[in-house]
C-alpha cells in the first residue's frame, strides 16, 4: 500500500469497520494490503468471513456500489463467485472517515476451497476447464446485465489507463509511445455485445479457491472490474500461469498451447467464442504488460529495488519496447486443437 494511503489506516479505523459488520475485532487476519486493505474474520453466526477496507484515493463509494451490484447480479444467477453481505445498516458499503479522506468497507463471504499454486499436483487439466467454464458463466451473464438508473457505470479500462496507470510511468517518451500504441490498437476494435462489456478484467489464480473434491473455483476480489473485451478475460489466465509457471519463453509457448486448449475447451461449454477473437490475444497480453509496468511503479520504491524487481521491471519494459507478447501464441494450432 501506498504511503500516502498508509498515514491514514489504523487501528481505529478497522476496529470501526469491523463493528458496522458485527465482526469480532479479535477474529480479524490480515490477508493483503496491495490495492485493498483484507482482513479474514468471523461473524455471529460463526461462519468465515472477508472484510475489504478500500480508500478513496483508489475508488469512490459510487464505483464499489456499482462493483457489487454486479457481483450480487452474477451471484443471483448462481455464477461462481463470493457474493457481498450487508452491514448492521443493511448496506453494501459503509464510510469510515479518516480525517479528509475516507475509507469504504465491503464484507463478502469467504471462497470455498482453497488457494492453488501453478506448481501444485491439484493445478491440472480439470482445474484449467473449469476456470474457463467459470469465465464462460460470467461472460453469458453479463450480457444481459443492465445496470439501474441509480447505480454509476463502472470505467471502460482503457479509458480509466490514463488515470489508474500512466501517471506512473516513467518520464520515458519511446516508452509511452509503445504503451500509446497498445492502447490505440484496442480502442479501435469494435465494442459489440459480442466482445464487449462488464467483466471480472483479473480472474488469474490468485483470485479464486478450488475445491478439488467438487471441482469448484470460487472468486472473488472484483476490484478491478470494467467495461472491457471479454478476450481480455482470457489473456489475463494465459499471462500469469504462463509466467508464473514456466521460465523460458520458449518453453512458455510450448505449455500456453495445452493450457489454453483446455482451458477453451471450458470456456466454450458455457459460451461459444467466434474464433477469430483468439488472434486479438496477443494484443492484450501486451496491455497486461503496460499496466503491470504501470501499477508497479506505483507500488514499489524505484529508488530501493532489489534484484527480483529490478529484473522483473527490465523484462517488461523489454517487452513493451520490443513490441512483443510475454509468449508467441500459435493461434492456428490452438484453434486447429479446439
Amino acid at each position: 500500500m501506498e504511503k500516502e494511503v498508509q498515514q491514514y489506516f489504523n487501528g481505529n479505523i478497522l476496529l470501526q469497520a469491523a463493528s458496522r459488520f458485527q465482526l469480532p475485532f479479535s477474529s480479524l487476519k490480515e490477508l493483503g494490503n496491495f490495492e485493498n486493505y483484507v482482513y479474514e474474520g468471523t461473524n455471529p453466526k460463526g461462519e468465515d468471513v472477508v472484510l475489504r477496507l478500500t480508500h478513496s484515493s483508489h475508488r469512490t463509494k459510487e464505483q464499489i456500489e456499482a462493483e457489487l451490484h454486479w457481483l450480487s447480479y452474477l451471484k443471483k444467477n448462481k455464477a461462481p463467485a463470493c457474493g457481498c453481505l450487508p452491514s448492521i445498516h443493511g448496506n453494501a458499503v459503509e464510510t469510515i472517515q479518516a480525517e479528509s479522506t475516507s475509507f469504504y468497507a465491503s464484507l463478502f463471504e469467504k471462497a470455498e476451497g482453497h488457494a492453488i499454486k501453478v506448481d501444485a499436483p491439484s493445478f491440472h487439466q480439470a482445474l484449467i476447464t473449469k476456470w474457463g467454464e467459470t469465465i464462460g458463466t460470467f461472460h453469458r451473464l453479463t450480457r444481459h446485465y443492465e445496470k439501474p438508473d441509480y447505480i454509476m457505470k463502472r470505467p471502460d479500462l482503457i479509458e480509466e489507463y490514463a488515470s489508474q496507470f500512466a501517471p506512473f510511468l516513467p518520464a520515458d517518451q519511446p516508452l509511452r509511445e509503445k504503451v500509446k500504441h497498445v492502447l490505440e490498437s484496442i480502442s479501435a476494435l469494435p465494442k459489440t455485445s459480442e466482445r464487449y462489456g462488464l467483466i471480472h478484467s483479473d480472474i488469474h489464480s490468485g483470485n479464486f479457491f478450488y475445491d478439488e473434491e467438487t471441482n469448484k473455483i470460487s472468486v472473488f476480489d472484483f476490484d478491478d472490474c470494467s467495461y472491457h473485451h471479454f478476450i481480455s478475460d482470457i489473456a489475463i489466465p494465459v499471462y500469469y500461469t504462463t509466467w508464473l509457471k514456466v521460465s523460458t519463453k520458449e518453453a512458455r509457448t510450448e505449455y500456453s498451447h495445452n493450457f489454453l486448449t483446455d482451458f477453451l475447451k471450458g470456456y466454450q461449454v458455457e459460451r461459444a467464442i467466434p474464433l477469430d477473437h483468439l488472434y486479438e490475444i496477443p494484443l492484450f497480453l501486451k496491455l497486461r504488460d503496460c499496466e503491470l509496468y504501470g501499477v508497479l511503479h506505483k507500488k514499489w520504491d524505484t529508488t530501493n529495488l532489489n534484484n527480483k524487481q529490478k529484473n522483473l521491471l527490465n523484462e517488461i519494459y523489454q517487452r513493451i519496447m520490443n513490441d512483443e507478447p510475454i509468449i508467441d501464441l500459435n493461434i492456428d494450432r490452438i484453434i486447429h486443437s479446439l
